[in-house]
């Protein structure tokens, strides 16, 4: 995204806490030792990508921002990255054992989201867990400008994501909210 390229070193800066560290140590501890993982919308690699690769995943990261892969290459150089929007880049199908989605759907339009989570799906061995983060309200806002930057916000509800994930071979098996207020979606490839 545009917008972060805008602000990507107080990004840097502001996501080096623990938000999603738990979500995401439980997801690769579940994982098979060298387990694939699509890390969508990875950032900086910080703290997120850290976890995988601390757990032997094998990563690959995408993300729209040139700038905030910049950190991600220079934090995590031997790490395979792919800049473009996740609902067009080139992934093989049945190449990763899970996903995750941290803070990066919800800057999708609606139908940009059903798309990310298609080609997400596809890129899905049968079984494979995909992690994602969103609201649980069905809408679009304008949140609050991050560093002076404007982002708008797009959301299903709960039922909405469960439906369009079963649409995509997806079945959604949990939700919860960190005490950030992130809502955490867990589902499974099914086929």
């Amino acid at each position: 995204m545009h917008e972060y390229d805008l602000i990507a070193d107080w990004y840097a800066a502001q996501r080096a806490g623990p938000t999603g560290v738990p979500e995401v140590t439980a997801l690769a501890a579940s994982l098979p030792a060298g387990a694939s993982v699509l890390d969508v919308g990875c950032g900086t690699g910080l703290p997120l990508t850290r976890v995988l690769l601390e757990h032997g995943c094998h990563v690959m990261g995408v993300d729209s921002s040139r700038e905030l892969l910049a950190r991600f290459q220079a934090n995590f150089p031997h790490v395979p990255v792919s800049c473009a929007p996740i609902q067009s880049c080139e992934l093989q199908e049945r190449a990763f054992d899970a996903a995750i989605a941290w803070g990066v759907l919800f800057h999708l339009r609606h139908d940009e989201q059903e798309q990310a989570i298609a080609h997400i799906a596809r890129a899905l061995r049968p079984g494979a867990a995909f992690l994602f983060t969103s609201g649980d309200a069905h809408g679009s806002i304008d949140g609050a400008p991050m560093n002076g930057v404007p982002f708008r916000y797009h959301s299903y509800s709960i039922d909405g994501y469960r439906d369009l994930l079963r649409a995509h071979g997806l079945t959604l098996e949990t939700t919860h909210t960190d005490p950030g207020g992130n809502v955490y979606y867990l589902s499974r490839k099914t086929g």
